[in-house]
């Protein structure tokens, strides 16, 4: 099992930086899903050592889009630099560096203003020693923004993108969980329902008080319903109500395991 999701980590990895996932891909999480599956019966809703795995696996994903984006930002430095050396009396005016742009996103310069007018800054923003500003990485709250527009635009890619830039860059954000979930829903609408599975075990595991607990256990048995896995899509509803029983989901899969 172990020797799977080291295989996987390499593909996965490969599909979270090009945004796309091969019919390889969709075997290796078939594959893990089922294994999930297995152990799940076994041990009656208990699966540590593949819970472990998976969030090891998406510890080191996370590690990768890290280092991306320190890349494109190294990249957009460089670029800021050669243009201000390019253009020397910009810099003297007061012109503002232009941000990178964020997975893709075009970028938008700045309205230049003169140097000695007071510009408002985020907390992350800093400012070089000749007053222009420095490239930053976006906060959490425009980070979920960002990939909540482009869930809601069904550009499920470049939202898993957004999120999975939050998670990297503010792990212990108070967004952490909704990204995570709307992570998992993205797979989801995709019909995606094996990487869906995972994702949805990712909010469970990671995120105990958070508030999407509860959907996420229900959108599970969803997903383990759409692959035809009646027992463990049970058992999940199961959990739910032990746990949630006052939730709206409890109330909707009552009617499903009468």
């Amino acid at each position: 099992m172990k020797q799977s999701i080291r295989i996987f980590v390499g593909g996965l990895a490969v599909c979270t930086v090009t945004g796309c996932a091969s019919k390889t891909d969709l075997y290796m999480v078939q594959d893990d899903v089922r294994e999930l599956k297995q152990q799940t019966q076994q041990s009656g809703g208990e699966s540590a050592e593949v819970y472990a795995e998976v969030q090891k696996l998406r510890d080191e994903i996370a590690s990768l889009q890290g280092t991306i984006e320190e890349m494109r930002y190294n990249m957009a430095a460089r670029e800021n630099a050669a243009r201000q050396a390019a253009f020397p009396d910009s810099a003297a005016i007061g012109v503002e560096t232009v941000p990178f742009p964020v997975d893709g996103a075009a970028a938008v310069p700045e309205t230049a203003l003169p140097s000695n007018t007071a510009v408002a800054m985020s907390d992350s923003a800093a400012v070089t020693p000749d007053g222009a500003s420095a490239v930053t990485t976006p906060d959490d709250t425009a980070l979920f923004d960002a990939g909540l527009q482009s869930f809601q635009r069904y550009d499920y890619p470049s939202a898993r993108k957004e999120f999975a830039a939050l998670l990297s860059a503010y792990p212990q954000s108070a967004l952490a969980d909704d990204a995570q979930y709307y992570t998992a829903e993205t797979y989801y609408n995709e019909k995606w329902y094996e990487k869906a599975i995972l994702e949805y075990q990712l909010v469970i595991e990671k995120y105990p008080e958070g508030d999407k607990r509860p959907a996420a256990y229900f959108k599970q048995g969803l997903s383990f319903e759409n692959i035809g896995d009646s027992t463990n899509a049970r058992v999940r509803y199961k959990e739910l109500r032990q746990l949630y029983p006052e939730s709206n989901e409890a109330s909707i899969v009552g009617q499903k395991l009468q």
